[in-house]
């Protein structure tokens, strides 16, 4: 035993092709990995990241605001959106050129949702489809559940 230990000391062979080989072999896989790796943490941040996805949720959740406890609904033909009336006071939230605006009383402007392109609505019954075309070719979509003032 002894006198291996001797002999895989004293060689000198030196770096050998196999060796080169073996460790080009691992640089290789180990850069594969990387470059998946990095594509795919790319998409998820990109995911995860999307403004557009948190601007659909706060419009989603300040249109939802409105539909509660409402006199009355009406969807506009010449200026898409829709008119409610609630307590006294008349709301309008519609496409006026390249966003979606809230206006009190036909008065004002607050921008609710920009970059659109086109909306659709619907109503049935007590349930309104809002469809939502972006200018970067996203499509979203929501259903609301329309609660009328009972008197």
């Amino acid at each position: 035993m002894r006198n291996f230990f001797k002999l895989s000391m004293s060689n000198q062979e030196g770096y050998t092709l196999v060796d080169g080989i073996i460790q080009l072999s691992v640089l290789m896989l180990f850069s594969q990995v990387f470059a998946v790796t990095v594509g795919w943490t790319n998409k998820v941040e990109e995911s995860i990241t999307n403004p557009l996805d948190t601007e659909w949720a706060l419009f989603v959740q300040n249109v939802e605001t409105y539909l509660n406890d409402i006199d009355s609904l009406i969807i506009q033909k010449e200026q898409p959106g829709i008119r409610l009336k609630k307590g006294g006071e008349e709301y309008d939230i519609e496409l006026y050129q390249n966003l979606i605006r809230k206006q009190k009383n036909r008065l004002g402007h607050e921008q609710m949702l920009l970059h659109v392109k086109s909306i659709a609505i619907s109503i049935e019954g007590q349930i309104l489809h809002f469809s939502v075309d972006f200018s970067n070719g996203m499509e979203k979509e929501h259903t609301f559940y329309v609660k009328f003032r009972s008197e």
